[in-house]
């Protein structure tokens, strides 16, 4: 019965559609849900807001809670994370990269040896620039492997020319 349920498409709102969501334990892709497709073709979800897919936040995001006043009365308050722009140094492109970052990105960063040693490693590299410096990062990677496969092949030649 439940298999005859999955296959007929249902739309998101209606009884049906829910039941669905609930026995394939899939929600609503929206505002703020951030769907990645692992290698292995397992899907996270992580829900995020805009404000942290911006930059480097290190995992934080927006939180919800409570302001207590001295008579115990509670009001509705967001916790922000503490985000800073910031310029990094990045040892592979040779040049300053402007991130918003949070300030316990920068503690991460330091931990990891380096910006790019964080871009390469971290599992909260989300946001658009994030990831633009991490292509960034990889390509001048691969460029320089390239560079210096040639310098040795060509240092190897210069080698072989003296000896004969």
């Amino acid at each position: 019965m439940y298999q005859q349920l999955l296959m007929k498409p249902a739309s998101a709102n209606s009884v049906l559609g829910k039941l669905q969501r609930t026995l394939l334990g899939y929600g609503r892709q929206g505002k703020g849900v951030v769907e990645t497709t692992l290698a292995d073709g397992n899907v996270t979800r992580c829900i995020s807001s805009g404000r942290s897919r911006r930059g480097l936040y290190d995992g934080k995001d927006i939180r919800t809670g409570n302001l207590v006043s001295f008579s115990n009365k509670k009001t509705k308050r967001k916790f922000r994370p503490n985000v800073i722009k910031k310029r990094v140094y990045s040892e592979t492109l040779d040049e300053m990269i402007r991130f918003h970052m949070t300030t316990s990105t920068l503690r991460s960063i330091d931990k990891a040896g380096g910006l790019d040693n964080y871009l390469l490693t971290s599992k909260h590299i989300t946001g658009k620039e994030g990831i633009e410096a991490k292509e960034r990062v990889l390509t001048q990677m691969r460029i320089n492997e390239e560079n210096r496969l040639k310098q040795s092949q060509e240092a190897e030649a210069n080698v072989n020319s003296y000896r004969t």
